[in-house]
């Protein structure tokens, strides 16, 4: 397993850290995410590799955006 970290922009809420995690939740490989709206960031676990890419895919038809792999 690997966990990795992502910033996001976007985030205010509860309702945001909910939409963007079940959204990353849905790419493959992606065990387990957490979101928090106070620091911005995605911490995934996940059983390969997840790029910024995929992440930012993901999130194309929300208005959450990737900014950064931490």
């Amino acid at each position: 397993m690997q966990k990795l970290k992502f910033e996001l922009s976007g985030l205010t809420c509860s309702a945001c850290e909910k939409i963007s995690g079940k959204k990353i939740s849905a790419i493959k490989g992606v065990e387990a995410v957490e979101v928090s709206a106070e620091s911005g960031v995605a911490t995934i676990v996940a059983s390969r590799p997840i790029s910024l890419s995929e992440v930012a895919s993901a999130l194309e038809d929300t208005h959450y955006k990737v900014v950064n792999i931490l």
